[in-house]
């Protein structure tokens, strides 16, 4: 967070331009993509290592970084900037249940930062993914996914939501 406060000031205006060079960058990279990420998964912890060995993953992870969205690396320099404002609610009043998955080896949103998180919102439960990192939820979605009736959130065939009664 005092990462995101410093950096905040710069990354405003330079958020677009750079966001647009990183972009860039990775669509020169395409046809390395696969040892590209191999050389990054090499220096990750290993929950995460163990995700990007995952041929169906790695190449999830590919097409997202390549195909993903349209400003592409864009939320990765604008989160910084969000972090230091005002969202225009406190976490005290979200007023649904939450369950916080959070690996305890996560190196990019450290455990400490969750637990903050979790401790200010009134009705969460914390998940803790022993040993996993940033990418450990990803590994887990089905076990996420079949969490949600157990915390009382209905989903309907027209994908609106609502508390459970």
């Amino acid at each position: 967070m005092q990462l995101a406060v410093a950096c905040a000031p710069a990354l405003r205006p330079m958020r677009r331009p750079v966001s647009f060079a990183m972009t860039q960058a990775i669509r020169a990279v395409r046809p390395f993509a696969g040892p590209v990420l191999d050389v990054y998964a090499a220096v990750q912890p290993s929950g995460d290592k163990n995700l990007l060995a995952r041929p169906e993953f790695k190449a999830m992870f590919i097409d997202d970084l390549l195909n993903g969205s349209r400003t592409q690396m864009g939320a990765a320099l604008t989160d910084p900037v969000l972090f230091t404002r005002d969202w225009g609610f406190a976490l005290s009043d979200v007023q649904v249940p939450v369950r916080w998955w959070h690996g305890d080896a996560d190196h990019i949103v450290p455990f400490a930062h969750g637990q903050h998180c979790v401790d200010r919102l009134p009705d969460a439960t914390p998940a803790v993914i022993d040993g996993e990192s940033h990418l450990g939820g990803l590994g887990i979605v089905l076990d996420v996914l079949a969490s949600i009736p157990d915390i009382g959130v209905d989903v309907d065939p027209l994908g609106d939501t609502s508390t459970g009664s």
